[in-house]
């Protein structure tokens, strides 16, 4: 079957493509590297060009990555969006229940995106130091090297959020081994620990599609990052300490780049314009918190409002609401469409200002800084026209903090791995990790040890955490 020869494709097969992703032209490549239209000289790959080439790819493949299946999915889980039925497409119904097949989602995200983004930086780890090895190209080395190391731990350290025990070192054509998640994150750290010697001496790359080789901006970028991993696994005073040094402006959010360029197009940009029926909307949930406080204008940055120039969301008939739906929260027509990352060349932040700003005001409300937890999560409000929030009791302002970010990171996919960590999913259907793909079950042997040792599959990693560590859920 032609079906069973791609889905034995697994990270060790994709060792041997290599996955050259070009898709934004700002810098001209040498005509050498091209062998055909459908094949790259991979030798020629060690080169000036060609390491600029995979510079480019490496953001494309980030991009993809982190703003299509696992966006999309997670922000079903959660319930920020919903597949109306009856919009053209049913796959998206069944992911209402939760239903994710391994040869779907699961498996395009593992090895289409994830994994095809970790070999392009394992390239240009190993052969960037040997292309730019004279003085004269010292700085856009280290700005290369930092960015192929940050980039290798978001890829890393979201595929552990989802999935769980992953492989982290990958060696030629051998089946990579799985490791703990927690081994993943802290490899993760390691990443980004050397991210930053880097940065500390980047020089200026046109390449860099977002900071133009601002080492300044990615050490903040960094720093923001272990933030957000210290804060999967539950490490609250490491998080503020980096949260405290990260991304300082809006101006220095990480973005994945896309335009309205053919071939380019954001994940959801292709969702919402090229779909038919815009098979996915926002969910009532989702809606009905935006609008508890009048004058939320989040509401009318992420949607277009409907013929009538009201803004609803969608409630499925096999969900508990309260209240109960209004008659307009079951009428496809009346739905609201996604206007914020729903256009072709829309922008997806990979980490943002505005998430720095909340694992910040968590943490100190966990901590013993109140007052400064209150403070930074009111920048949120005021921004989003909201009024100030005041408490003197900790569990309402994480509370407060948590919803916030539920609402502010719409779409980023942050909301699946805090609810998790905090107890708070929507129902008790959810699933607490992604499913493993097929095509890594079949080709890889080393699947077998995930199955037989309960202490690498451990899903619910994040929850155990909580509960034993900090106490928040008991079983």
């Amino acid at each position: 079957m032609k079906t069973m020869n791609l889905n034995r494709i697994s990270i060790k097969l994709l060792l041997s493509l290599f996955a050259f992703v070009l898709v934004v032209t700002s810098c001209d490549i040498d005509d050498s590297i091209n062998q055909s239209p459908n094949a790259i000289k991979q030798d020629k790959m060690k080169s000036i060009d060609g390491i600029y080439g995979l510079t480019i790819a490496m953001q494309v493949a980030a991009a993809d990555f982190y703003s299509s299946d696992r966006s999309r999915i997670n922000s079903m889980f959660t319930w920020q969006m919903v597949a109306p039925p009856g919009l053209g497409r049913p796959q998206p119904t069944y992911w209402n229940s939760y239903a994710i097949t391994e040869d779907g989602p699961p498996d395009d995200a593992w090895k289409l995106t994830g994994y095809r983004g970790v070999k392009i930086t394992t390239d240009i780890i190993a052969w960037a130091p040997d292309v730019f090895k004279t003085e004269a190209y010292a700085g856009k080395l280290n700005t290369i090297m930092g960015m192929a190391k940050t980039y290798r731990a978001i890829f890393f350290g979201e595929m552990a959020a989802m999935y769980g025990s992953i492989p982290i070192e990958i060696n030629g054509l051998e089946p990579p081994v799985f490791v703990s998640q927690r081994d993943a994150y802290t490899k993760v750290q390691s990443l980004l620990d050397e991210a930053l010697t880097y940065f500390a001496n980047a020089g200026a790359l046109d390449r860099d599609l977002n900071f133009g080789g601002d080492g300044a901006k990615w050490t903040e970028v960094v720093h923001s990052l272990k933030a957000r991993y210290h804060l999967h696994m539950g490490e609250y005073g490491q998080a503020l300490t980096e949260a405290n040094l990260g991304i300082s402006t809006k101006a220095n959010t990480l973005y994945g780049i896309h335009t309205n360029n053919a071939g380019e197009y954001s994940p959801w940009g292709h969702w919402t314009l090229t779909e038919t029926g815009e098979p996915i909307r926002c969910e009532a949930t989702f809606m009905r918190l935006l609008k508890s406080e009048p004058n939320d204008n989040r509401i009318a940055e992420y949607f277009t409002p409907n013929d009538d120039g009201e803004y609803w969301g969608y409630a499925l008939d096999t969900r508990t609401y309260n209240p109960a739906p209004d008659p307009k929260e079951t009428d496809n027509s009346l739905t609201c469409h996604l206007k914020k990352y729903g256009g072709y060349g829309d922008y997806f932040p990979a980490i943002s200002y505005e998430e720095t700003i909340l694992i910040r005001a968590e943490c100190k409300a966990r901590g013993t800084d109140l007052p400064g937890a209150i403070g930074d999560v009111n920048i949120i409000r005021t921004n989003a026209g909201l009024t100030d929030f005041s408490s003197t009791d900790k569990d309402a302002t994480i509370a407060e903090i948590l919803k916030q970010k539920y609402l502010q990171l719409f779409l980023e996919g942050q909301a699946y791995h805090d609810m998790r960590r905090t107890g708070t999913l929507p129902e008790s259907g959810v699933p607490y990790r992604w499913i493993y793909p097929i095509s890594e079950k079949n080709a890889n042997p080393h699947y077998a040890d995930v199955k037989e040792h309960d202490k690498f599959q451990d899903p619910e990693l994040v929850r155990w955490i909580l509960n034993k560590k900090y106490g928040g859920i008991q079983d």
